[in-house]
């Protein structure tokens, strides 16, 4: 007998962001925040601030409006909800971190202390293949592995890997654990929610926000990946060219971060090429 396949849900980009910048939930993103940089969460409350998300105006430049970012005190924190990963995401992650960077430099003054950048990337996947929960990258010398400098830190959460506890699990960590904070990012269950996180009058609050959209704004507010899958949303056809370049190499049993590096694919695209060689045979 067959076991039906869960189905996987995410929110909607477009209400996560919103759900970021709405100020009741200041408490629950300065949570977030707190637990990905390891702070007191009283310390993280007290002195974040929103920022205007169009962080450049300058027309002639791409990608002008990050989903949210805050100041905190000495540093500048940037959270990106990425639902595709390819390489015009990558992209454009890296040029809201440059933008971010050079906004702090004005024109005739002398360089500044600058606040170092901190961006934090929810994604529906996991970015380098490795199944960890979080990743956290600096720029680093490669041989000896030496932190250049910290002006620039990325961490990478794998909101994917959620989909694989169970929710009894979940309902078991405490309020500082990140795990139980973004679990709501993959449960569209109203009443899963509200056992999940019981009396925290926080999540109430990011709750009720949430009711609201699916009240007022639009009932769909989880999307099915699988049906976008299918659909074509992540996958829009894959170069010839790379595809028989990835083949030969999956055939000779290389690492796909090898596959990553030399063909430009994403890991998307060659568990794809993996899918319809198995198939094939």
């Amino acid at each position: 007998m067959k076991t039906a396949k869960k189905s996987v849900k995410y929110l909607k980009d477009e209400y996560a962001k919103k759900l970021l910048k709405e100020e009741d939930c200041k408490e629950y993103v300065a949570s977030i925040i707190a637990s990905v940089l390891d702070l007191p969460k009283d310390y993280v409350v007290n002195n974040l601030k929103l920022l205007n998300d169009e962080i450049n105006v300058n027309k002639n430049v791409k990608d002008q409006k990050v989903d949210a970012v805050f100041n905190l005190d000495k540093h500048i924190v940037n959270i990106e909800i990425n639902y595709n990963n390819n390489i015009e995401l990558q992209t454009k992650n890296t040029s809201y971190i440059a933008q971010l960077y050079l906004k702090q430099i004005k024109p005739g003054e002398r360089y500044p202390k600058i606040k170092p950048i901190i961006q934090i990337n929810l994604n529906n996947y996991d970015v380098f293949n490795k199944s960890e929960f979080i990743y956290h990258s600096v720029v680093m010398e490669t041989k000896h592995h030496i932190i250049r400098n910290k002006e620039i830190e990325i961490f990478d959460i794998n909101i994917d890997l959620l989909n694989k506890i169970d929710y009894n699990e979940i309902e078991k960590l405490n309020e500082n654990d990140l795990r139980w904070l973004l679990y709501i990012f993959v449960c569209e269950d109203k009443k899963l929610r509200k056992e999940v996180y019981g009396e925290s009058e926080m999540m109430k609050k990011v709750n009720d926000k949430i009711d609201n959209y699916q009240t007022f704004l639009n009932q769909w507010l989880y999307y099915d990946k699988d049906e976008i899958d299918n659909a074509g949303f992540y996958q829009k056809g894959i170069d010839d060219n790379k595809k028989d370049t990835a083949k030969k190499m999956l055939e000779d049993n290389l690492d796909n971060d090898l596959i990553i590096k030399y063909t430009g694919l994403t890991q998307d695209e060659i568990e794809i090429i993996k899918k319809e060689e198995n198939e094939a045979e």
